[in-house]
């Protein structure tokens, strides 16, 4: 079956604030940046290797002035002999690229900057990706801390309330560190989420470039699972590969290999370069450019290697060597890659069944931790047994915000692993394009 992600793929979470976010990362993030450096550094060697393909035509100009003394061999006037001499034209030169060596090497330059416009587009899928992860866990952490805030609310009141059953004799010292360590338990728990959410938001905050007080927060309460839920069909063909940014740098960059292995045998084959020159020369530069000055050469010259020591062997051995490791490279990056296509939806179904039972758990405790609230009410129950169904009540709260996430994950990961909107069909250079006019390179000025 055919799968395809719109290139803004997280706008399917319609959430503004997360937009927001992505916005700021593609807009700021430093490695996205590097990445879009490498890409015009690409541009930058496809042209001079293109212009290899063509003559060079240089102009030159130049001034001599020459003595000789009297008794010079050359000097037949007997005394010293004073000259100048000026000329300017136009210098041809042209090597006859017989046997592909420019063409090769132009063709090598061409798939590496396709290669470079596809790390590119990986590099952007992994940046969105890791952006719209985090911002689900910074809105987990942050329901788990209030979960967890609550919780060690209640337990310090068990505690309060056991301490006084203690002093009157009702329970033993056992039971009272019973509840203390329960405390101190739920005491760590919560310390260990603070550190993560600030671990998560910092994490964040570097990907993103921004500050975001204002906006990392505000959506906690308004996440409903069945919101992003992600169908997707079975039987999944493999070709979903092919959108895969890394997969096709990886094929590019195999086909550069190849050219080059070209490149380097052609050292094994004569040169032959034309050359030609279009002037003028003369004594005295008012008379420089008169006809009678005209002057223009042509010529050939070409070479062969007869004994290099080895070295053009070393050469083309060392360039069937880079293409033998392109080519494992390539397969290297198929092989991870139908691996986390694998992975990506085993987790995301039983994500999707854990969020299931974890929302049943939910219900029961919930329904329990009110029955229990009843009972105290009527005086059928203690304090201590309505405050155990209410912890429970939030451990299984706690544990059902974690399912959620893990869901959500499960999708971006997905989304992932299919190559998140990229399409190598499309005409890559005006994404480029687009996305030039939003990236911010100020930096340049």
């Amino acid at each position: 079956s055919e799968v395809s992600f719109d290139e803004q793929w997280w706008k399917i979470f319609n959430d503004k604030d997360l937009n927001m976010l992505v916005d700021k990362a593609l807009q700021n993030n430093t490695d996205l940046r590097i990445a879009f450096i490498r890409f015009e550094q690409a541009a930058q060697t496809l042209g001079i290797d293109r212009s290899n393909l063509l003559p060079k035509l240089d102009g030159q100009a130049g001034v001599t002035r020459s003595s000789s003394g009297r008794t010079s061999p050359t000097n037949m006037s007997g005394r010293r002999q004073t000259s100048n001499s000026f000329n300017m034209g136009l210098n041809l030169s042209y090597e006859l690229d017989l046997w592909g060596k420019y063409r090769d090497g132009y063709l090598a330059s061409s798939r590496a900057y396709e290669a470079s416009i596809y790390d590119y587009q990986s590099s952007k899928l992994t940046l969105v990706s890791n952006v719209v992860k985090m911002y689900f866990n910074a809105i987990n952490l942050n329901s788990q801390l209030k979960i967890l805030e609550q919780t060690v609310s209640d337990y310090e009141r068990t505690y309060e309330l056991n301490n006084e059953l203690y002093k009157m004799g009702a329970i033993s010292e056992y039971e009272l560190y019973s509840y203390k360590a329960q405390l101190d338990s739920a005491r760590a728990q919560l310390e260990t989420a603070k550190a993560n959410k600030d671990n998560n938001d910092k994490a964040l905050m570097i990907l993103v470039s921004s500050n975001l007080d204002d906006i990392l927060y505000s959506t906690s309460n308004k996440i409903d699972i069945e919101y992003f839920k992600v169908e997707l069909p079975q039987g999944i063909s493999s070709e979903i590969l092919l959108q895969r940014p890394d997969i096709a740098a990886a094929l590019k960059r195999l086909e550069q290999q190849n050219y080059l292995v070209g490149v380097a045998r052609t050292a094994y084959l004569p040169d032959i370069s034309l050359t030609g020159m279009l002037g003028f020369g003369s004594s005295q530069l008012n008379n420089l450019t008169q006809g009678s000055s005209f002057t223009w050469n042509a010529g050939a010259n070409g070479t062969m290697p007869i004994f290099r020591w080895g070295e053009i062997r070393y050469n083309v051995n060392l360039a069937k060597l880079a293409k033998d490791e392109a080519y494992l490279n390539y397969e290297n990056i198929l092989k991870n890659a139908l691996g986390e296509v694998r992975t990506a939806l085993v987790n995301r179904e039983m994500a999707f069944n854990n969020e299931k039972n974890y929302a049943e758990l939910l219900k029961s405790q919930e329904r329990i931790y009110q029955l229990a609230q009843v009972r105290y009410e009527n005086g059928n129950s203690s304090l201590n047994d309505m405050l155990d169904a209410r912890r429970n009540y939030l451990n299984a709260k706690l544990s059902y915000e974690s399912s959620v996430y893990t869901l959500l994950s499960s999708v971006v990961d997905i989304i992932k692993a299919f190559g998140g909107g990229f399409d190598k069909r499309e005409d890559y250079e005006d994404s480029m394009s687009r996305d030039l006019q939003n990236l911010d390179m100020s930096f340049r000025n």
